[in-house]
């Protein structure tokens, strides 16, 4: 628990300023980009549901401040209550441990983040929470409380590689979204460098880590990650939606979510790629892939 608490500082103390950046530039922007290229117009009365919204659900208010009808759902509680009542609840939904982290980030770095955020994105955001339903799932993903037909998008960011059952969940996207509903979804790429979700290697080509091996989860494994993470490839992922979603478009992108961007080639060198020789480079040196659908 120390080692965990103090990466977590060590993590959030470095990169906040660079998280809310991220999360405007790259995850919220490049996503209406890539939906509009496949014609979902703009947000405005549309109806959406940030699915897996994390705890700071900037996807989410970034969406409502541009007018779309916003419904944040996660297997955490993320209300946005008064942190009493929000450590209390957080307790008792999902554990003591989680509610501490938890309470940590948002009172050491959590106020910066959003001033930083809103910064990047040219206007104020945090407003923006009264207009926002939030929802908390069951602590298994599997299944969701909402109404079939409810969503003409559904946002899915870094979360796909934690849930358990894939086709499952693909099932419930489907049956949340209205006929003609886009489903998008970045997914971090388990076999990538950084997929091992070790905090050390969270910026791979900047800062590689001097005490974590690369690649260590796909071989000796000395240092697990904190999180569940299913090991799905990308051929798994495309066979789970197929049968529910026309697949618009299925990519690698990299850190900025920009396609053909790649991760790790310096480090994917002898002897190491011959220790990694069962996995093809592209699965090795993908950080994300970028999986767009349409309900038809």
């Amino acid at each position: 628990m120390l080692r965990e608490v103090r990466e977590l500082l060590s993590y959030h103390r470095s990169s906040t300023a660079r998280f809310a950046r991220h999360d405007v530039r790259n995850v919220f922007d490049k996503a209406m980009r890539d939906l509009g290229k496949v014609g979902f117009g703009t947000l405005p009365g549309k109806r959406v549901l940030d699915l897996g919204c994390g705890q700071r659900y900037s996807f989410a208010l970034q969406c409502a401040a541009a007018g779309a009808r916003v419904t944040a759902l996660d297997v955490d509680y993320v209300r946005p209550d008064s942190l009493p009542l929000a450590f209390q609840r957080m307790w008792r939904h999902n554990g003591l441990k989680r509610a501490a982290k938890s309470t940590m980030r948002r009172v050491l770095f959590d106020p910066q983040y959003y001033r930083l955020l809103e910064s990047h994105a040219g206007k104020p955001l945090r407003e923006g929470r009264s207009t926002i339903e939030f929802v908390v799932a069951d602590p298994t993903g599997t299944s969701y409380p909402l109404p079939s037909s409810s969503f003409d998008l559904i946002v899915s960011n870094a979360v796909l590689e934690h849930v358990r059952d894939v086709p499952r969940y693909a099932g419930e996207v489907a049956r949340l979204l209205a006929d003609g509903g886009y489903f998008y979804a970045i997914i971090h790429n388990f076999y990538s460098l950084s997929g091992g979700h070790h905090m050390e290697w969270a910026f791979p080509d900047e800062h590689p880590s001097k005490s974590v091996p690369p690649w260590d989860h796909l071989r000796d494994n000395r240092f697990p990650a904190w999180v569940y993470l299913n090991r799905q490839r990308p051929e798994d992922f495309q066979g789970a939606f197929r049968p529910h979603l026309e697949i618009l478009s299925f990519q690698g992108v990299g850190i900025d979510h920009d396609p053909g961007q790649l991760e790790g080639e310096s480090l994917l060198a002898m002897p190491l790629a011959t220790e990694l020789a069962a996995y093809p480079p592209e699965l090795l040196l993908t950080r994300s892939w970028c999986l767009v659908g349409r309900k038809g």
